[in-house]
């Protein structure tokens, strides 16, 4: 405050934040909030952006595999053994089933898979006169599975996944 007598000027008063407030012009203001929201705002975005991105790119390269996967061939060979005559069952393309009775043995038989799944499988039944019967299925030249049996009816049975040897 101004004493009497004396001319009357704006006096600095001390608020509670620490400034000073003066009514008028060409007095320093408080500094202002720097306002965060937008940060944050971007920060959120920023991430979704990342995850969606790399969920297009894991989604495209799984497309990608499953493609190739099935437009690969596998070369399957199927192997029945033993003495006589039998009956063969096998799994063909597309999983149709094929089928011989009276079968000469040893008897062989190769095909071409494709397409995502590539089921194999093979059974040898032996006759009413028994003796022994062997199965044996391969692809692209591995193992995939081999049984034998013997005795009357028996059943030599093979199965097995040819798209793992790829």
């Amino acid at each position: 405050m101004s004493q009497p007598g004396q001319p009357h000027h704006a006096q600095w008063q001390p608020q509670p934040g620490g400034y000073p407030q003066q009514s008028g012009y060409g007095y320093p203001q408080p500094p202002q909030k720097k306002k965060v929201w937008p940060w944050v705002l971007g920060a959120v975005l920023l991430v979704l952006f990342l995850i969606v991105g790399g969920c297009v790119a894991f989604v495209g390269v799984v497309a990608n595999e499953i493609d190739k996967e099935s437009k690969r061939e596998v070369t399957v060979s199927y192997e029945a053994g033993g003495t006589g005559t039998a009956s063969i069952t096998y799994a063909g393309k597309g999983l149709d089933l094929g089928q011989e009775s009276e079968a000469a043995l040893p008897w062989s038989k190769d095909i071409e898979l494709d397409g995502l799944v590539k089921f194999v499988s093979l059974n040898v039944r032996a006759g009413s006169d028994g003796g022994e019967v062997t199965c044996k299925i391969t692809a692209n030249g591995k193992i995939i599975a081999q049984d034998q049996a013997s005795g009357p009816f028996a059943v030599a049975s093979c199965s097995g996944d040819a798209g793992i040897t790829g």
